[in-house]
């Protein structure tokens, strides 16, 4: 257990939050941390009805922007000596990615956040993790909004 820690990432500082712990169990059993960022999809059949030649530029940027965003994670996780590799993906939906994800990487912990959607958000957004937590056949470490 910890030999591969999955890390999805969605580019807010809260969900950024997980490093913090993949950094602690990595260092403490020699982990291999792999970094995750879903480019969701949903957006794609309005952008395409609104603006049709804008939405293959607008896809390869969304697309550019994650990978860029995880590769700086990853030097900044190199750069402090850990072992680490970054894969983007695109799709949805997101949870199952996730798991689809940490079973092709042979993943043995999960380490994400959850936003704490609750009424009508959750109703409107689902919740990521509770979808992977409950499909999951690894051990999934959910870290919570700090308490303001």
């Amino acid at each position: 257990m910890f030999n591969k820690l999955l890390v999805p990432l969605d580019g807010s500082p809260f969900g950024e939050l997980t490093l913090d712990y993949a950094r602690s169990l990595a260092e403490q059993y020699g982990s291999h941390i792999l970094l995750l960022h879903v480019v969701a999809s949903d957006w794609e059949g309005e952008m395409r009805a609104e603006m049709p030649s804008v939405e293959g530029d607008t896809q390869a940027q969304g697309l550019q922007d994650a990978t860029t965003y995880l590769e700086e994670k990853e030097q900044s996780l190199r750069g402090e000596g850990f072992m680490v590799t970054a894969v983007t993906r695109k799709g949805e939906p997101v949870h199952e990615l996730i798991l689809d994800t940490a079973v092709a990487q042979n993943a043995d912990t999960i380490i994400m956040s959850t936003h704490g959607f609750t009424g009508l958000k959750r109703l409107m957004f689902g919740n990521v993790a509770e979808k992977v937590i409950s499909r999951a056949t690894v051990p999934v470490l959910l870290i919570r909004p700090p308490d303001n």
